[in-house]
């Protein structure tokens, strides 16, 4: 369960998110939309606090997952990240072997049960859709995978450390079409096991991905409903203005 409570985050002077209240139920695929620089990138960082390594920002109102306000002094940071894993938008695979970037997380979390970091390995591609392409080359670089499977290796790496909860940013955007496929097919199945939240530019890709989607412009949360309405008979007429290209 992810909720947010009238948050309000600056960086510097600049107001980036304005009184920003939802609420994101488990195993669901939720979805952010709306034009570049409109906050929703800002907000996604938000749930495993990948915004407090940027000097001079400043953030009012609550910010719950499973029933904690992370933002609270108590709450420990490396704690929380193993909770809400996070893709980017580019792959970024370390300069390790296929098999050492997934077990990366667990080693760092001081794991070193070698049957256990193996089995994790193994569960962990085999969860992103990858195990089959990868199980004869484990100890080969991971810079020798295509973009879509290094994306996919990113996607292990998160898993590794059983989140409950994953942060895609454009995760699909660097991507060919096949590729994309491959990611969007990833995430229908993930999401029984896990709470998944991403951001996108493609609206096409928002359909056909998520349960519910937030529509976000000039640091607003304009609309956030089940996706087929948001874009069948979406309430704002800003909304509807986005998503029939009339701008953004």
């Amino acid at each position: 369960m992810i909720e947010t409570k009238h948050i309000d985050f600056y960086y510097g002077a600049f107001h980036a998110l304005k009184d920003v209240s939802i609420r994101i139920e488990p195993h669901t695929v939720t979805a952010f939309i709306g034009p570049s620089g409109c906050g929703k990138s800002t907000f996604l960082r938000l749930f495993n606090r990948m915004n407090d390594l940027i000097d001079g920002v400043r953030l009012t109102g609550e910010c719950i997952v499973d029933g904690v306000n992370i933002y609270n002094k108590s709450v420990q940071v490396d704690d929380l990240r193993k909770k809400v894993g996070m893709v980017f938008q580019k792959p970024n695979p370390f300069p390790k072997s296929i098999f050492e970037n997934v077990a990366y997380g667990l080693r760092v979390n001081d794991v070193q049960n070698k049957a256990f970091i193996t089995q994790r390995v193994e569960e962990s591609l085999k969860s992103a859709a990858l195990w089959e392409e990868v199980k004869d080359k484990l100890k080969k670089s991971a810079f020798e995978l295509s973009g879509g499977q290094q994306q996919r290796l990113c996607i292990a790496r998160a898993l590794a450390v059983s989140p409950s909860i994953l942060l895609m940013d454009e995760p699909a955007s660097a991507l060919d079409p096949i590729s994309t496929s491959k990611i969007e097919e990833l995430i229908h199945v993930l999401k029984q096991e896990y709470t998944i939240v991403i951001v996108t530019h493609n609206m096409q890709q928002a359909a056909r991905v998520s349960d519910r989607t937030g529509f976000f412009m000039l640091g607003e949360l304009v609309e956030y409903s089940d996706t087929k309405k948001m874009f069948l008979n979406p309430e704002k007429v800003e909304t509807q203005n986005y998503i029939t290209g009339r701008f953004g």
